[in-house]
Order: C-alpha cells, then structure tokens, then sequence
C-alpha cells in the first residue's frame, strides 16, 4: 500500500469521525435548542391566557369555557400547540384536541402533581406521549384559590421532526464540505508522496552506487529540509565512497611494493641467485622492508582508532606555547642540519587537549615544513573570540591544486613523503579535537591554518 494511499485514507476516517462527533452533538444541541424554544413559547402564550381568565372565573365547572389554539414558531416553522384545562381533581374539562393522550379524560396521579402546579417542563409524559408543558393555575374570583390549571403543551415528536430537518441541511453542508476536504487532502497527499517517491527513487539509486542524481523539491517545510539534508549526505556518501575506493587502491599499492621487495631478496637468497658477499645487504633491505610494513599497519590502525574514537583521550587545559617549545625541541636537530630557522610569536593562549597526541599533530606539520623549507618556519598563534587560530608557515616550494586537494587523503603522498598518512592522522586528531585544518599557500609559500577551542 502506497504512501498517498494511505495518507488519503487516514484523511477520510479522520474526516468521517470528525463530521460523525459533528453530527451527533449538533443534533443534541439543535434539539435542546428546540425544546427550549418551545416551552418558552408556550410560557409566553400560557402567561397571556392566565392573566385572561385569573379572577374571573369562579367555580371548577366554569373552566370549560376557555378555549383557545396556540401556535407559535420553533426552529424557523409553525409548531401546533395544545390545551387541556384541568380541575384539582385531575379531569380534564376541555382539551384542544379529543383524547390527547390514550387514557380518556382523567390526568393519571402519578403526575397530577405537577400539572396542578404553576410551572414549565422540558419533556414530560402524559399518557403515553411527551410533551413540552408549561402549567399555569387559574385562581378564582370568589374566594382566591386556585380551582385548576391551564396546562399548554406541544408533542416532542414535532420537534424531533423540526430538529432532524434541521441537522440534514447541516449535515448536507458538513457532506458537501467533506467532500472539498478529500478533495483538498488528495492533493495534499499528493504534494507530500510525490517528493517522498522521488526521494525512494534516488535512494534505490544510490543503493546501487549511482551518487549523480538529486532530490528537487519545489516546496518549503520539513520535506525540503529532509530533500536538502538527504543531497547533503548524498555528497558526503558519494566522497566517502570514492576515498574509500581510492584508499583500498593506495593502500594496495602502499603494502605490494614491500612485500615484493621482501620477496623478491627472500627467493634470491633461498634461490642462490644473490651472491653471497651481497645477502647481507639483502637482508638489511628485507628488515627495512618490514619495517615500513610494520609502520604503514600501525599507522593504518591509530588513523583507525582515532576516526572511530575508539582510542582513549584525556583532555586537560595546556598552554598551547608549551606544546610548540617542546615540539620545536624535537626537530631541532633537523633544523639546524638544514640550517632552518624557527620562530613562536603571538598570543598566550590555554586550549583543552590530550597533549600528546595534539603534539603528534604539531609534530608532522612541522616534520612536513622541515622536509619543504628554505629557510624558515613561522609558528603565529592568536587569541580569536572563543577559539585560538594557530598559524604554521613554511617559505618552501607551493602546493599544487592536486595537494591541496588531497594532502589529507589516506596515502596521499607529497615528492618527499613517506607512508601518506601523516597529515591524516594530523586531520583526526585536529577534528577529534572540535578543531578545523586547512591549507593554502601564500605569497612567500605555504601556511598550514588550524582552529582549536579556547578555553
């Protein structure tokens, strides 16, 4: 079951019982409205009768000469009313229409009661018949008591009938507008499956390593920001997958020519086609060759560590000063052999850092301006805001695009590079960091630009 199928069929049951809840309390509130209206109605035309006949009648048997038909309107239609005239006794001396309730002409004395007491009544049953009734005593003018009642009342069948009238022009309205609400939510769902379809459709490329294509969404919300994020991991799957192909090619050819110089000298001498004056240089090559090996796979598995953070941190607050000092401690040696010289200058600036391994980072930089340098390193640090931006320049020969643009890859290696992992594991432990490494060249040569924190 598709999407839009879906989408459309919970629109429709949540239509159905919206308007079905709709339906049933407005036929509730339609019909109490009615009632309502109904006995106010007779209040109104009973009270005009009572002030008629109070006082001027005298005696029970001269009740029977009130005659009167009540209309009135409810609900926007003419209602008939009815009248009995009752004496205390519960018989009836005049009704408005013959037998009103099945029983004959006596009041049952189960609700004698209250018809022979002034007052107004939502739904009572007289007989076998509910009625709105309004009760209203006639008093007479002999003595002042109350000698029967005038009881107005309308049949709450006739009102049932006004109010279901009523609740089918509504209900004619609710079908007509839930019928432009389907209408509306089919193109609705629409707009939501379609970006959803072709959003799949893109995916099952992918799935088959076809990274070209984009989601374009001509729409605003959540599923254009879901179609930007999806192109945005696209991009970053489509550069995942290629460095890995470009690694698993690099790191192929990194380990094959050890291990076919190691071998190669190895068959030599088990072969006898090395001379034996020459096997012991054979055998510094093949230990040199394994040497690299052993470098390249230790390498291989920090880089590892590191990028899956499986390798323990232990950050403290350094003075990033420090940490040079005692990196240009280090190469020092090599600085005075090439006859570099090295300046620190800039900002006293404290970072949180697992020294050692920030020192590792620092230390390749540097191993990397040494190798390229003609006469100088500048090392500049500045206090920025939150962050402290380290700059690492060198007046060696400039990058070119290709460099820069891979120079952080796994086993991308400069003229005088060695394993190709160096500035990758310089990369991780940077970004283990929350920090940020560039580089780019400058007019006297290049410059390594790195971001940390501050603390």
């Amino acid at each position: 079951m598709s999407i839009r199928f879906k989408l459309i069929i919970s629109y429709m049951v949540l239509v159905f019982i919206s308007f079905s809840i709709i339906g049933v309390f407005f036929n509730l509130m339609i019909r109490d409205f009615l009632i309502n209206e109904a006995r106010q109605n007779l209040i109104r035309q009973g009270s005009v009768i009572q002030r008629l006949y109070n006082g001027r009648i005298s005696t029970p048997e001269a009740l029977q000469s009130i005659r009167y038909m009540p209309k009135f309107w409810v609900g926007g239609r003419i209602l008939d009313g009815d009248l009995i005239v009752v004496d205390l006794n519960g018989d009836i001396v005049y009704s408005s229409r013959q037998n009103p309730f099945g029983g004959g002409n006596r009041i049952e004395y189960a609700i004698l009661d209250k018809i022979t007491k002034e007052g107004s009544y939502n739904s009572i049953k007289i007989g076998n018949t509910d009625v709105v009734a309004a009760v209203f005593p006639i008093i007479s003018n002999l003595n002042g008591k109350v000698i029967g009642s005038i009881v107005m009342y309308t049949l709450v069948k006739g009102i049932k009938i006004a109010s279901l009238q009523i609740v089918g022009v509504l209900l004619k309205g609710i079908l007509l507008s839930g019928i432009v609400s389907l209408i509306i939510g089919y193109f609705l769902s629409r707009s939501i499956s379609a970006p959803i379809a072709k959003l799949t459709e893109v995916v099952e490329k992918i799935k088959d390593k076809k990274f070209g294509e984009k989601v374009n969404i001509k729409s605003d919300g959540e599923i254009k920001l879901l179609a930007d994020a999806f192109n945005e991991m696209s991009v970053e799957l489509r550069n995942y997958y290629t460095s890995q192909r470009r690694f698993l090619q690099n790191a192929s050819h990194e380990l094959k020519t050890p291990l076919m110089s190691i071998q190669g000298y190895a068959e030599g001498i088990k072969d006898g086609v090395i001379e034996k004056d020459d096997i012991p240089k054979s055998l510094d090559i093949i230990i040199d060759e394994s040497k690299r090996l052993r470098d390249i796979v230790n390498d291989l598995m920090y880089l590892t560590k590191i990028e899956t953070h499986q390798e323990g941190i232990k950050k403290h607050k350094e003075y990033l000063k420090d940490i040079f000092e005692e990196c240009i401690e280090k190469i020092m040696p090599q600085l005075n052999k090439k006859n570099i010289k090295i300046s620190l200058t800039g900002d006293d600036a404290n970072v949180k850092c697992d020294r050692t391994k920030l020192m590792q980072s620092f230390m390749n930089i540097l191993s990397n301006g040494v190798r390229y340098a003609k006469t100088s390193i500048d090392i500049e640090i500045k206090n920025i805001k939150d962050y402290v931006e380290v700059k690492i320049k060198n007046d060696g020969r400039k990058f070119t695009e290709e460099e820069l643009k891979n120079m952080f890859e796994r086993f991308y290696k400069g003229d005088e590079g060695e394993t190709g992992l160096g500035l990758a594991i310089t990369k991780a432990i940077i970004e283990w960091h929350d920090g940020t490494i560039e580089a780019f060249n400058t007019d006297s040569g290049v410059c390594f630009l790195i971001k940390l924190n501050a603390v």
